[in-house]
């Protein structure tokens, strides 16, 4: 029984999301990502925190250090501290460059999910983002601010 209602929300979760800015989330995505490119940038670091249940209301920061467009490096920095824990190595693809933050963002809009996003004006990266895959589940959710970028 179990196993039946998993395969049906497979089917049918792409109806439950609501596509808040419809044709114009796609073409925002395109102008930020057009900004993003014609700034040329393949080395940085960025910062966000992560929202979600498993943190409560205050996320540790994650700073994500890009180098030639892969993740080079991975860090946390605890709640009120300067205390920085090192992602061990073989974790680093489970984080995102700013070009895959991009097709994150896409593939939630292609999917009907409700998607929530805010660009940097100048050089386009997402800056905010809220994705709820399906509105009626708890935990699939994606809420990310980006607080801190910069040029390496």
């Amino acid at each position: 029984m179990r196993m039946l209602m998993m395969l049906s929300l497979l089917f049918i979760a792409p109806s439950f999301g609501v596509q808040a800015q419809g044709t114009n989330a796609l073409t925002e995505l395109s102008q930020a990502r057009e900004r993003w490119q014609t700034s040329a940038i393949s080395s940085y670091t960025y910062g966000y925190n992560k929202y979600c249940d498993c943190h409560g209301d205050t996320p540790p920061e994650t700073l994500v250090t890009v180098t030639a467009g892969t993740v080079t490096d991975v860090r946390h920095r605890l709640v009120n501290s300067e205390r920085i824990v090192p992602a061990a190595e073989r974790n680093f693809s489970l984080y995102w460059t700013v070009q895959e933050l991009f097709e994150l963002i896409d593939s939630a809009i292609q999917r009907g999910a409700v998607v929530r996003v805010r660009y940097d004006a100048s050089l386009g990266y997402p800056t905010s983002f809220f994705i709820d895959y399906v509105a009626d589940l708890i935990g699939d959710e994606v809420d990310i601010r980006v607080i801190r970028f910069e040029r390496t």
